[in-house]
């Protein structure tokens, strides 16, 4: 007799799945976590980006040493602006659109010069030498190359006469602030690429030309978010505290390391200039904006700091030294150092600082 054999029955072990309070709990754990850490991932960020930003003012602070070291000892000018320069331009151009001699170009700026001394020869190498001879008859860089945007189908609310040499849009990662977004800050066509930047001698005034924020006329200039220190007023002799507070870069300048009486520790070179939004001293919007390397001559000090709170929120003067960093703003002194100056340091500390010869000496940091 065969015993038929047992049947033995398998089960898969039951499982207890997550009840929706537990979930939630779960979830409401993540979402702690996350915020725990987003905070100190963008403080880590931050951190990195503002090292990176104080290492590209580094370099530009060296650059300029070693520029002097070929050049008898003396810095480059903040902006090379020639009494013979001669605009020449689309001959679709008013007459009266570009200043006249002895203010009408080339207005290269400071960075340019450097260009060799931070391994950018390969641009430097393009870059005309009459658009950097301080005796030069070459025009505004802006305008004098063709095409133009008159004669190249540009809607005629953005015809600015521009035509520029397109080395000019090489984008230079040592003159850009990593905190910042020069080229993403601008979004409208009539937003504000800053092609010359000074202040003038001879009124004490700020020359700034802008062209267009339109495709190739404008918005793929290279971006600077690193200017010149002019001083007070630049070399501008209508003011006690302009004569007093004269700085290294302006117009035209040649200033001789010897001759910074105040001590290249205590004299600053270059700062930060953030993009971004501007409004107006009556809180009215003007438009976007952003330096260009090539542009960037020098900024004065008059103004003081931009200080936060000072314009409506997220919104930046092209007119004063400004930066992203919630620390403060960097500046490279005419050593080669690099400091982060408050936007609360004591006003006559900054002008001293900014100044090369007043005989006033503040540590500022």
């Amino acid at each position: 007799m065969f015993r038929r054999a047992p049947r033995i029955m398998f089960r898969p072990p039951s499982r207890k799945g997550f009840t929706l309070i537990e979930l939630l709990v779960v979830i409401a754990i993540i979402a702690i976590l996350i915020g725990l850490l987003l905070p100190a991932v963008q403080k880590t960020r931050e951190a990195a980006a503002n090292i990176t930003c104080k290492n590209n003012l580094h370099q530009i602070g060296l650059a300029a040493h070693n520029y002097a070291g070929s050049n008898n000892d003396a810095f480059p000018p903040g902006s090379n602006v020639s009494p013979n320069s001669v605009n020449v331009g689309s001959p679709k151009r008013p007459s009266d659109w570009i200043t006249p001699p002895p203010e009408a170009g080339p207005f290269t700026g400071v960075l340019a010069y450097l260009l060799p001394y931070m391994e950018q020869s390969n641009v430097y190498n393009l870059v005309p030498r009459t658009y950097l001879d301080l005796n030069t008859t070459q025009g505004a860089w802006a305008y004098n190359t063709p095409p133009y945007d008159v004669d190249s189908g540009v809607p005629s609310a953005y015809v600015n006469y521009t035509g520029y040499p397109h080395w000019a849009d090489t984008r230079i990662p040592s003159f850009e602030c990593p905190s910042d977004s020069p080229y993403s800050t601008l979004t409208s066509p009539d937003d504000w690429v800053i092609d010359a930047f000074y202040m003038q001698k001879s009124s004490g005034s700020y020359y700034i030309d802008y062209v267009y924020n339109y495709p190739g006329f404008g918005r793929e200039m290279g971006a600077s978010n690193y200017i010149g220190c002019a001083g007070y007023a630049s070399d501008y002799t209508g003011t006690a505290n302009s004569r007093l507070y004269k700085g290294v870069y302006h117009a035209g300048s040649q200033t001789k390391i010897v001759s910074i009486t105040d001590g290249t520790s205590n004299t600053i070179a270059f700062g930060e200039v953030a993009s971004g939004k501007y409004y107006n001293s009556k809180g009215q919007f003007v438009a976007n904006f952003r330096q260009t390397w090539v542009g960037a001559g020098s900024m004065s000090t008059y103004t003081g700091l931009q200080t936060r709170g000072a314009r409506p929120a997220g919104s930046w003067d092209p007119f004063q030294f400004s930066s992203r960093h919630a620390t403060g703003i960097n500046f490279s002194f005419c050593d080669g150092s690099v400091r982060t100056i408050s936007r609360n340091v004591d006003n006559n500390a900054f002008q001293a600082a900014a100044g090369a010869n007043d005989g006033v000496v503040y540590r500022i940091d």
